[in-house]
């Protein structure tokens, strides 16, 4: 939808509180009470734009259901989720990092992303899993997430974040298939 394309380019380029429904609706040569007929207001839009990627987790909850137990499903989900990374997903995901007070009403009102993650979570570890092992798991389909951070302030492009989310994402999924270590100075 071309609204909610227009709107994420201003909110990246401007911040949730800078960009006005004005100059979304300027920008697609319409006026508010046209834009007013699709959304309330920003926060509707955001809310659409956290909802595709919201869809696309269930998407990916629903590949997983359907494989069958294997010791590497989660990576062959986190490959999944990670190659269909799209530049466009990473704008959203820049929003989303920038405009941290209206994600979090958002994840007040439980349509956030961070909460499809924990469904994903729970079918790729056991019950038993330890909360290193659930963590491990969770951050394996977060890098493209940190690899977006880290590439702030550097003329990396999308195509790179993404090609470095996905080495990191092998990389943590290969480890979840390793039995835990600890690390040389823990006592336990």
């Amino acid at each position: 939808m071309e609204i909610l394309r227009v709107a994420l380019r201003l909110f990246t380029e401007k911040g949730f509180e800078g960009t006005s429904i004005r100059d979304i609706s300027s920008a697609l040569g319409m006026t508010k009470s046209s834009l007013y007929y699709h959304f309330r207001n920003k926060e509707e839009i955001v809310a659409s734009l956290v909802e595709e990627r919201r869809h696309e987790f269930d998407d990916l909850v629903e590949w997983i259901v359907a494989q069958p137990p294997a010791p590497d499903l989660a990576r062959k989900a986190a490959l999944r989720w990670v190659e269909s990374t799209t530049p466009e997903r990473l704008q959203t995901m820049r929003l989303a990092h920038a405009n941290q007070p209206i994600m979090r009403r958002l994840m007040d009102s439980g349509k956030d992303v961070r909460s499809a993650f924990d469904r994903v979570v729970d079918l790729l570890v056991g019950d038993d899993a330890s909360a290193q092992d659930r963590l491990l798991v969770r951050m394996t389909f977060d890098t493209a997430s940190a690899a977006l951070l880290a590439a702030q302030g550097t003329a990396v492009g999308p195509s790179d974040v993404i090609a470095v989310a996905l080495r990191a994402s092998l990389a943590l999924a290969d480890a979840t298939t390793e039995p835990a270590q600890r690390a040389p100075d823990d006592p336990a």
